[in-house]
């Protein structure tokens, strides 16, 4: 029995009808150009993948994708996505890094200061193949694109010595003329 499953499972592979989950979160905020495009996209049929949003406090509702404003929990949507798209807030970014799972990464340009996640985000990129940094909501479908064939590396964040500057600032000092 479990070889017949196997051969279906590859031949809905074949076929491309093996649906994945893309879920989509911008935190606590909003970011509504980004759910209006991915609903667009999906109502379009140029993506076939289920896509979850999480929406925040946005005005849009998407009615092509499922969606919800918050959950305490964004874990359980994160293990079930087989891809992540999220705002590049550093919180969330690293969240789905230690996670090991595949994120496109999109700035809020209408959250702060337009630059604010920007500068962030493209060091990221330059450092690390652990995400795709899409610069544009414009960009997403090319992105998502991009990310089937992209090899998504685990993340190895740099080594921290903060803890040895602490340390060294409480040790007494010698006060000796």
């Amino acid at each position: 029995m479990k070889q017949q499953e196997h051969k279906m499972k590859e031949k809905k592979e074949q076929l491309g009808t093996e649906k994945k989950i893309l879920f989509v979160t911008v935190g606590n905020g909003k970011f509504d150009p980004l759910v209006q495009e991915l609903d667009r996209l999906k109502k379009e049929g140029k993506i076939n993948h289920d896509i979850i949003i999480q929406v925040g406090h946005g005005e849009y509702k998407p009615s092509h994708c499922q969606w919800f404003t918050f959950d305490q929990h964004l874990g359980k949507y994160y293990e079930k996505a087989d891809l992540i798209i999220g705002h590049g807030g550093p919180g969330t970014v690293f969240e789905i890094l230690r996670l090991k799972k595949p994120l496109i990464a999109l700035p809020n340009r209408d959250r702060t200061d337009p630059q604010h996640q920007v500068e962030y985000l493209e060091a990221m990129a330059k450092e690390t193949t652990s995400l795709l940094y899409c610069d544009h909501v414009e960009k997403i479908n090319e992105f998502l694109k991009q990310a089937e064939t992209h090899q998504f590396t685990s993340y190895q964040p740099p080594p921290c010595f903060i803890h040895l500057k602490v340390h060294e600032a409480l040790q007494p000092h010698d006060q000796s003329p």
